[in-house]
């Protein structure tokens, strides 16, 4: 195993005090006077191991982990007598699962970051990701390119046109994303509507990316998944793993984790989730 991956080094909490509110229950900083939710006057209290590792009651999202999963969810996708929201929804769910971008920077995505002024598809995208503010560029490939392509002619969609517009005008919101596409899907098809999201796009890319290297070789495996806790901006490999969907008896056995390491990775990629939300 490379000396450079899979060095587990969990975050120090530099204060162990938190101030939970009695009357709405929300955890604000330890020098707050008042909750920033309600309102009412807080008091000190001890953040303990058991609260800092405390699941969260939110769900977390799945990956599609099969291509039978993968092609009922675009057949699910599908099924309305809309055409052309059919289509668009197809589309960017093929997308969406091609090159990890989180919801919200997907559906900013414009036409003429695809194809250039002389018609032709590009091979590379670049992104500014809204949660970081970093720049990212995105590698095409040339049957994805291919399908945009055809996508915006089909669409007649102009350069400066939002790729996946709103009924209403501009962009889809990753609202609409969630409630209106990707959950209905999932419900459609008999699925926990909890457990699927936008999220779910990104999360099958990765788990896809990193088990088709894994099943080339373990040395392959170890550089995707390199790779990949870049891209998905996680500060180790450990919570990259949690974060799409890697079973927790694999993950300790790779990362030689103890309870309490793979928990506090499970919290880190839970929260790298619900930061978006």
């Amino acid at each position: 195993m490379p000396s450079n991956l899979l060095q587990f080094k969990p975050r120090v909490v530099e204060t162990p005090y938190i101030l939970i509110c009695t009357k709405c229950g929300e955890e604000n900083e330890g020098t707050a006077n008042f909750c920033s939710h309600c309102g009412k006057a807080l008091r000190p209290q001890l953040r303990n191991t058991k609260q800092q590792y405390a699941p969260l009651t939110k769900h977390t999202k799945v990956p599609l982990k099969t291509m039978a999963e993968i092609t009922a969810m675009e057949h699910a996708l599908q099924d309305t007598k809309r055409r052309r929201l059919a289509y668009r929804n197809l589309v960017l769910f093929r997308l969406g699962c091609n090159v990890g971008l989180r919801g919200g920077d997907l559906v900013q995505l414009k036409t003429g970051q695809f194809v250039g002024k002389d018609s032709s598809p590009n091979d590379t995208v670049y992104v500014i990701e809204q949660k970081t503010g970093k720049g990212r560029e995105l590698k095409i490939s040339d049957e994805v390119a291919a399908m945009v392509a055809q996508y915006t002619d089909d669409m007649h969609l102009a350069s400066e046109d939002f790729l996946f517009g709103s009924q209403k005008g501009g962009c889809l919101t990753r609202k609409t994303l969630n409630d209106d596409i990707i959950v209905p899907a999932a419900v459609r098809l008999g699925w926990n509507p909890l457990l699927y999201g936008s999220h779910t796009m990104r999360k099958t890319y990765a788990y896809r990316f990193y088990t088709q290297a894994q099943h080339l070789s373990q040395e392959r495996g170890y550089r995707a998944l390199s790779m990949l806790c870049k891209e998905l901006g996680h500060s180790n490999e450990t919570i990259t793993l949690c974060y799409i969907g890697i079973e927790a008896e694999e993950i300790k056995e790779i990362c030689n984790l103890s309870a309490k390491d793979y928990d506090w990775a499970v919290m880190q990629a839970l929260r790298d989730e619900l930061g978006e939300d």
